[in-house]
């Protein structure tokens, strides 16, 4: 069987079931029809190639197969037999296909014809006829040998069928016998010992309920009273849940109902006795009985509401609870009708609150600051300090600038600890202070008053100075002293501050020389630390100031001595910073380690540590003073000119001490903050050139040319940040000040000339006065003194070593020397008796040389004296005895003759030195070598 169904088409199989397709959710009822039992045969038959089922079957199920186990409709074989199988019906329309099935219900003959034999002639469709007859008659005799085949096995059956059916109805324990109720017997005893089990068990719990409901009849009575008999527990359980406005509302409804209408809670007093019944008002007895009852729940409710009551005083003396919880819990307790006014006594222990935690604060923050003064108690020397300000400049060149881990950085914390806790002190705890004294003073958080239109008016304020008191004295006793108590904590607030800054009003202070430094200031601090910590703390101060001022405390009474704290604390710090500033400007110079800057040739990067510094505490100054960082740019004056005449002063004091800094480092051995990682080799950028700053040469050059570049480039540039800033004229400053930077600029660069020029001086005074030449009577010159070459040669290293360290200073320096050299060459021949032709024409050859060799270095000054000399030559120079008697012709034409001699002479040794003096010619520009070319 199972074989037979493996090879069904699922086309026969639907069929079979009478279903129409394999996703059919419900059974269709149908009648038996002949050759339901034929599915296997015909399945078989269409597999034999000779016939097909025609027959219709019922069934019930889910009508769902499954195609992978059944025989595809492509593999059939034609019923007709005129094709080898059904192959190309696979393409037609499902709902076509269920109709030229045979095994389908739908099945339609001429729609099989025309779809599967479309092209069959009549003789075809003849031989298809007796093809099929032939096919469905030997289905039949199949079905007979089935019959014949299996007969024994229908038997069998049937016998086993009818011993089973004895056995149950003769065996003892069948249950077919007849004692046994057919089976039924033994469950209905069980069910009859469930049922005796069920009644032992339930009995009492309905006798329970019957107790139940005559209590609950009984406790109908006292309905009406219900609400009071639970009012102590609805209270406790509201108060300890923080319900407290719920538990109000129940108080006040129970109190009215046993003062307004007690006779709605009295058990008695039922409609019958309010018609006039005279017996439903129960005994005398009964009724006292039953107000000692209410006498009793009723002291427990006013028992919970005390404390209820305690519980709301005791919040309203938290200090940090916001004003609208106080406001509500005042109100509250205001609608207890207190013994104390609620009002007083939450403005007392805020009052208490905030004198007790300044005096706290003040206490703990000079403690710590003691701690660390004597922490700072050994004073840093010069080099420590200029290192503290080393690493405040480093940290201006990063974004972070966290001043952390700096000197005296845990003392300036302290402070500025010191100032925020006392202004979140005063800050947190005044603002719900004066909203409840403005509150009460208006009405709204009177005794007996609700706030009304005309009592929330600010003209209506009862806690200004002037204003006169209408409402009760107790009222106006306690609005004054609210008044009193909020001026007293700010004047406290202001005391405290004034008191550990030292601080002196403005208009005093300000008419005075700058101050020295206080006694709160962390010893040994720099100027750029101090100006971060100060501008934090005056942040803190000048938010607080802002959020009470605010609050217009006193009628704004108490305004000016906020504002007037917060000018002198700004002034204050304003002098700090000025005091450190000039300080650190005398220490400046031992930051530099020669560094060299390779953006601008020949100075070095403390330039850029010192625009850096400068730019920071001008910056500083302005903010700390109260100006706004977008006010820089604006025209108006938004600092007082008491400040500005103090940043300004100390802003130029330093830079003449930062410039006297300057000469002394020049002078000063090499002497770097940190030897491990300063080097006294200096490289210059892309090239292999070095100089050692242990020279004092090597300093000096670079001291000339940092102060011309700060002349030039820098000072400008820091003058117009203040100008702008302050809004202050500086431009006659400006020129004091580079007047003062050219004289030390003269002072190192005359220092390093003289120098210089002494070897070359004692080189040409040997030459000309020790050598032993006798001017007068030596012969036509033919060659430079060799002294002249070594004057030129040393002339030669120093402009050597100028190109290698300040290259800027060639031109400078050379024609020093040569105006030098000139005044020297002077002075020597001033000295010298006579000068004979030899003589005369010697040293005009030798001037000539070095006129020659120097002349893209030859000044004015430089011109005018080689002219004195020229002059000096032909006064000493001792005429022969022909130009004595006149003869002054031939003396011109023979003077004429040797300087041609002198001329071939000098043009000659300047071919010979033209390398050794090549670095005295003129370099050529870019321009001049293209048209050359």
């Amino acid at each position: 069987m199972a074989l037979a169904l493996a090879d069904t088409d699922e086309d026969v199989l639907l069929k079979a079931y009478k279903l129409e397709t394999q996703d059919a959710v419900t059974w269709s009822e149908a009648t038996p029809a002949d050759g339901d039992g034929d599915l296997t045969v015909g399945a078989g038959g269409g597999g034999g190639g000779g016939g097909a089922t025609s027959g219709t079957g019922t069934g019930t199920g889910t009508g769902s197969a499954t195609p992978n186990h059944l025989t595809s409709l492509a593999e059939q074989s034609d019923p007709l037999g005129l094709r080898p199988h059904l192959g190309h019906v696979r393409d037609l329309n499902p709902a076509l296909r269920s109709n030229i099935l045979l095994s389908s219900k739908q099945f339609d003959s001429k729609l099989f014809l025309s779809s599967v034999h479309p092209d069959a002639t009549f003789a075809d469709l003849s031989r298809g006829v007796r093809f099929l007859r032939q096919s469905v008659e030997q289905r039949s005799e199949a079905l007979k040998v089935l019959v014949e085949q299996n007969f024994d096995r229908f038997v069998a059956v049937k016998a086993t069928t009818d011993g089973v059916y004895r056995e149950m109805k003769e065996s003892d324990d069948g249950p077919l016998r007849d004692d046994s109720d057919y089976g039924a017997k033994e469950l209905k005893e069980l069910l009859a010992a469930a049922s005796a089990k069920a009644d032992q068990v339930f009995t009492p719990l309905l006798e329970n309920s019957l107790k139940t409901l005559k209590l609950r009849s009984t406790l109908g009575v006292f309905e009406r009273s219900k609400f009071f008999f639970n009012l102590p527990g609805t209270l406790s359980e509201n108060i300890e849940a923080g319900r407290y406005d719920v538990a109000l509302r129940d108080y006040k409804k129970g109190k009215f109902f046993l003062e307004s209408k007690p006779g709605q809670l009295f058990a008695f007093n039922v409609p019958a006795a309010q018609s006039g019944d005279p017996t439903a008002r129960g005994t005398l007895r009964q009724q006292e009985q039953q107000q000692r009852i209410f006498a009793k729940v009723w002291d427990a409710v006013e028992g919970t509401m005390q404390q209820m009551q305690a519980r709301l005083f005791a919040m309203i003396q938290e200090p940090r609870r916001s004003v609208e919880d106080q406001e509500k819990t005042i109100e509250l307790l205001l609608e207890l009708n207190p013994k104390e006014d609620p009002v007083a006594v939450f403005l007392e222990s805020q009052r208490n609150h905030m004198r007790s935690l300044m005096k706290k604060v003040y206490d703990s923050a000079t403690k710590r600051m003691q701690a660390y003064a004597i922490q700072e108690m050994m004073p840093l020397d010069e080099k420590d300090k200029a290192r503290n300000l080393q690493a405040c400049i480093r940290l201006l060149q990063t974004h972070s600038k966290n001043f952390d881990k700096l000197h005296g950085w845990e003392h300036w914390k302290a402070i500025q600890d010191m100032v925020r806790s006392l202004s979140e002190v005063i800050c947190q705890i005044m603002p719900s202070f004066w909203r409840i004294a403005k509150d009460h003073a208006s009405g709204r958080l009177e005794r007996g008053q609700g706030a009304t239109n005309a009592s929330l008016s600010p003209s209506n304020n009862k806690l200004s100075p002037g204003s006169s008191g209408s409402g009760t004295p107790n009222a106006d006793r306690l609005n004054a002293q609210s008044r009193a108590w909020a001026m007293e904590a700010l004047d406290s607030y202001v005391s405290i501050l004034s008191q550990f800054f030292s601080l002196t009003d403005v208009a005093i202070i300000g008419r005075q020389p700058l101050s020295p430094l206080p006694r709160w200031v962390p010893k040994d601090s720099c100027s750029v630390s101090a100006a971060h910590w100060m501008r934090g703390i005056l942040l803190e101060l000048d938010e607080s100031v802002q959020e009470i001022c605010g609050l217009n405390v006193g009628g704004g009474s108490a305004n000016a001595s906020l504002k007037n704290l917060l000018a002198n604390a700004r002034f204050n710090m304003t002098e700090v910073l000025c005091n450190l500033w000039e300080s650190d400007a005398a220490i400046f110079h031992m930051l530099e380690d020669w560094s060299l800057d390779t953006d601008a040739p020949s100075t070095t990067l403390f330039l850029r540590d010192l625009a850096l510094f400068w730019r920071n505490n001008s910056r500083e100054a302005f903010l700390i003073a109260g100006g706004k960082a977008a006010d820089i740019q604006s025209r108006e004056l938004s600092i007082a000119p008491e400040f500005t005449g103090r940043i300004k002063a100390s802003f130029l004091n330093g830079l003449y001490t930062f410039l006297d800094g300057l000469v002394q480092l020049a002078f000063s051995e090499y002497d770097p903050l940190d030897p491990t990682t300063s080097t006294s080799e200096k490289v210059f950028a892309d090239t292999k050139v070095s100089i050692d700053v242990r020279e004092l040469d090597a300093r000096i050059l670079l001291g000339v040319t940092n102060i011309d570049h700060l002349r030039r480039t820098v000072l400008p540039s820091l003058f117009q940040q203040l100008t702008d800033s302050l809004h202050v004229k500086m431009h006659e400053d400006l020129k004091t000040v580079e007047e003062v930077a050219q004289q030390l600029d003269g002072i190192l660069f005359d220092d390093y000339v003289k120098r210089k020029s002494d070897i070359i001086s004692d080189i040409l005074r040997e030459g000309i006065l020790s050598s032993g030449v006798n001017w007068s009577t030596i012969p036509k010159p033919s060659e430079v003194h060799p002294f002249i070459y070594n004057a030129l040669l040393a002339m030669v290293q120093v402009h050597a070593q100028v190109r290698a360290v300040a290259k800027p200073l060639v031109n400078r320096t050379i024609t020093a020397l040569l105006e030098l050299l000139a005044e020297v060459t002077y002075e020597c021949f001033m000295e010298v008796p006579r000068f004979g032709m030899g003589g005369m024409l010697q040293a005009t050859l030798e001037i000539e040389f070095v006129h020659q060799t120097l002349a893209q270095y030859v000044s004015k000054e430089a011109e005018q004296r080689l002219n004195k000399v020229y002059a000096l030559l032909s006064s000493k120079f001792q005429r022969s005895n022909s130009s004595r008697s006149g003869n002054a012709a031939e003396e011109a034409e023979l003077i004429r003759v040797e300087l041609e001699a002198v001329k071939k002479t000098l043009s000659a040794s300047r071919r010979m030195t033209a390398l050794e003096y090549l670095c005295f010619r003129p370099v050529k520009s870019s321009r001049s070598i293209k048209k050359t070319s």
